[in-house]
């Protein structure tokens, strides 16, 4: 069958970047059918941007603001709605998708059977930093170490690599895959959407790195505090995640170095240890999962702005 494939990206009052991401997919092969943008904040810029794109998009405007898996998820319907739609490639609209990107996910997708492939993630700079884990040795100790791509490819070599998660910056997933595990969850409204339906989808399916394939993340710059909240919320979904779902439990054993890491990079403090352990109990204990109240309270308590894109951020769990 000639593949099909749909963009989906959901996005919030960030025309400027969801601009970028649509000009980065044209001239990415005859296998790409257009996109579905989802406008969460229901404005006329992004309408407009969506319009001028030098792809076909169609827009999908929500009643309300559906955050990252909510959104996602109505794009996914949308995008499948369309019979001939054999993949759908969910995108971050901060992301860009180098020349090629495409072609190589779909390469990837023959040799092993995949239903999800993702590429290699860089930063500005052109290191990977955004990755699916955990992989086989030793590429899993390589992708770690902020090589380039090229970098990777030569000490790792360029065939698929099975991974159990995934952030999604970038992700193509099969028409079948999302027929049999379903969209995402609209509860994960913001942190860790990506990491619960990726574990979701390689419970049933295959998925794998395609080393040949590399998109860019260029995610705006954050306010400490912003960081802080976004990473505490992530260790509460987490901790929901792998207490509360089966498909979860796989990240259990990841779990004190995630909390690690916000001790480290949040004050080694007794306060952080504190913040870090009320993620946990939120989250576990109390089967709560940060969400759109918490967002917009956070938001409101800190800046008299109006409030920014409720995207999630891609935080490494090993």
């Amino acid at each position: 069958m000639t593949p099909r494939v749909l963009v989906v990206i959901a996005t919030f009052r960030r025309p400027e970047r969801l601009g970028r991401a649509l000009l980065s997919l044209h001239g990415q092969g005859p296998a790409l059918g257009g996109a579905v943008v989802v406008n969460n904040s229901r404005d006329a810029e992004t309408a407009r941007v969506a319009a001028e794109a030098p792809i076909a998009v169609r827009l999908v405007t929500p009643e309300r603001n559906l955050g990252t898996g909510g959104g996602v998820a109505r794009g996914l319907q949308a995008a499948l709605e369309d019979a001939a739609a054999t993949h759908a490639w969910i995108m971050d609209d901060d992301a860009d998708a180098m020349p090629g990107a495409l072609e190589a996910m779909l390469a990837a997708v023959l040799p092993v059977g995949a239903a999800a492939v993702t590429p290699l993630i860089t930063d500005e700079s052109g290191a990977v930093r955004w990755f699916p884990g955990p992989l086989p040795q030793p590429a899993w100790d390589v992708i770690r170490s902020g090589v380039t791509p090229a970098e990777f490819r030569a000490r790792c070599g360029g065939a698929p690599l099975r991974w159990s998660w995934s952030p999604w910056p970038s992700l193509l997933v099969t028409r079948e895959a999302v027929a049999a595990a379903g969209v995402p969850r609209a509860d994960f409204w913001f942190q860790s959407s990506d990491l619960e339906y990726t574990l979701r989808l390689s419970r049933f399916f295959t998925c794998v790195l395609a080393p040949a394939a590399v998109c860019r993340h260029l995610p705006p710059p954050e306010q400490p505090e912003q960081r802080r909240m976004k990473d505490l919320w992530t260790l509460q979904n987490n901790a929901f995640l792998g207490t509360r779902l089966r498909h979860g439990r796989r990240i259990l054993r990841h779990l004190p170095g995630n909390h690690y890491r916000y001790w480290r990079n949040h004050g080694r403090s007794l306060a952080a240890l504190g913040q870090s352990w009320a993620g946990f109990w939120r989250g576990a204990a109390l089967g709560r999962l940060a969400g759109e109240e918490d967002y917009y309270v956070f938001l409101k308590s800190f800046s008299s702005q109006e409030p920014s894109a409720p995207q999630a951020s891609s935080t490494e769990t090993a």
